[in-house]
């Protein structure tokens, strides 16, 4: 009899557990509207719907974002970063200069972990030249500009 209470128990546990993983990974390949151009690398996509994810389900340097139509698309690297609170939702932070949006960081919900790309050659030379850099931050819903840019704390 106990050997059949802890064969079930075990049993429940590891179906939570795969429905718990799922879960997690569906709602990072959800479809999330970015209402502007922007730039990820030395590409520019189109305004739309993305998903955004990892390239490999087993590593997470890589990401791929890619239109809903799949005609537009960019694989990047990134690494690790951490925020100080615990994310609820899947969240895009882009850096603005002007009218120029550059994809910045990937957070994912449940964690205090993200993943941010490296800054490209064209971002480097507009923040140098001091154009004001506005944090734009995407959700499933909506999108939020703010100026109080405060940088997260890169994972070592």
């Amino acid at each position: 009899m106990k050997k059949q209470v802890r064969s079930f128990t075990i049993l429940g546990l590891l179906l939570v557990m795969t429905a718990v993983s799922v879960r997690a990974q569906s709602e990072r390949s959800k479809l999330t509207n970015i209402p502007f151009n922007f730039i990820v690398g030395q590409k520019t996509l189109p305004a739309g719907e993305y998903t955004v994810e990892p390239n490999r389900r087993d590593y997470d340097q890589v990401w791929l974002v890619q239109n809903r139509e799949g005609d537009a698309s960019a694989l990047f690297t990134t690494m690790p970063v951490r925020a100080n609170q615990t994310q609820e939702e899947t969240k895009l932070v882009f850096h603005k200069y002007g009218d120029q949006y550059f994809l910045s960081q990937i957070w994912t919900p449940g964690g205090n972990t993200g993943r941010e790309l490296l800054m490209p050659r064209w971002e480097r030379e507009l923040a140098k030249n001091a154009i004001e850099r506005v944090k734009v931050v995407v959700t499933r819903g909506a999108h939020l500009e703010r100026n109080d840019f405060r940088p997260a704390q890169r994972m070592r």
